[in-house]
């Protein structure tokens, strides 16, 4: 398949700690953390635009307004909690995961207080979470080989052993019509549960050993993870039961996914410090360096205005991409950008394959 790369390089310059840092006229802004080494992770938007997100090493949850750049963090009453996820449910109640903990979390914003759900599983690592049309709350547990179910109006758990062993679940993500999907990252696999049969169904991954982790259901119901091994995005269409994938142009190792409303997927490249994008109609991937020194981009949501942000857990910083400023429409130049035409695409593909063989 012919894909076209298109690679922006902005250069960000530093200013005061109470100032964002800014790029490209202000195509990318850097918002660094009130907590110093918070290793912001795990990001989502609720429905007013604000953007919450994880802090792993200080045990908080955090708010960002992007209309008056103020940040807001919670202290998770279960000390040492370890908050690997987060998600806004359509209600604004904040829903996050505690790893170490072995609790679903609940915080109200309206009220400013916290809700703890043990999960009946001892040392279950619950490690990604997210909401359903109904408002449950449906999560992983990695060392319990289980999915559950968090019933919000009841306050009880569900727990739902998976048919393979040490599968190791991951990433998980509901579609429109209420089925669960989720990446057994062990087992090598893609697997759905129908809440309403009580089943499983699981999809060997062609490639072997691929290390999927992430996942996100796209607007026409396709299911998207990633192969971090093999570098891919990988599209799941759950009509015909067939896998597509996609190279990453630069050999990056995607982390956080997501699509956009206009079917594009999002994703981090926590090594190559990028973002990328993947527009799947026409095969063509758009990665920006967001240049910062070990900024270590970890996951990625879209909010208002077709805005992306993500979390740079290396260098403390939650992040903001402008796609209208960043992307000419059509792909045209965009300012401080480098479009690559065919013979200079050929030329940088093969130093890569080079650098990392």
């Amino acid at each position: 398949m012919n894909r076209k790369s298109v690679f922006l390089l902005l250069t960000a310059c530093c200013l005061l700690y109470s100032m964002p840092v800014l790029a490209a006229e202000s195509a990318i802004m850097l918002y660094p953390t009130p907590s110093q080494r918070s290793f912001p992770s795990a990001i989502s938007v609720d429905a007013q635009g604000r953007i919450w997100f994880a802090e792993l090493n200080v045990n908080k949850i955090a708010v960002f307004q992007p209309e008056t750049s103020a940040f807001f963090e919670y202290d998770i009453p279960t000390a040492k909690s370890y908050p690997t996820d987060i998600a806004a449910d359509a209600n604004g109640i904040i829903w996050f995961a505690e790893q170490d903990g072995n609790q679903i979390g609940r915080f109200d914003p309206k009220t400013k207080t916290f809700k703890e759900y043990e999960i009946p599983t001892p040392n279950s690592q619950p490690v990604r979470l997210a909401a359903d049309g109904s408002g449950n709350i449906w999560f992983t547990e990695f060392a319990a080989n289980k999915i559950a179910r968090l019933d919000t109006r009841k306050g009880h758990i569900k727990e739902y052993a998976i048919p393979t062993q040490l599968s190791q679940p991951m990433g998980i993500a509901v579609d429109e019509k209420g089925r669960v999907w989720f990446i057994e990252t062990q087992a090598n696999k893609l697997a759905v549960f129908s809440p309403a049969a009580g089943k499983f169904k699981e999809h060997a991954i062609q490639s072997a050993f691929s290390a999927p982790n992430e996942i996100a259901v796209d607007k026409a119901g396709n299911i998207w993870f990633s192969e971090r091994k093999d570098r891919r995005l990988v599209r799941f269409n759950p009509a015909t039961e067939k896998f597509k994938r996609f190279e990453i142009p630069s050999r990056g190792v995607p982390e956080g996914i997501t699509a956009d409303k206009k079917g594009n997927i999002w994703y981090c490249d926590k090594r190559g410090g990028k973002v990328g994008r993947l527009n799947p109609a026409q095969g063509e991937f758009v990665e920006l360096n967001v240049a910062v020194t070990n900024g270590q981009p970890m996951d990625i949501v879209i909010g208002a205005a077709d805005s992306v942000w993500f979390t740079e857990i290396g260098a403390n910083n939650i992040g903001k991409l402008n796609m209208n400023n960043a992307i000419a429409e059509g792909y045209k130049p965009a300012k401080l950008s480098v479009k690559l035409d065919d013979e200079q695409r050929r030329m940088f593909e093969q130093k890569q394959e080079q650098k990392n063989p």
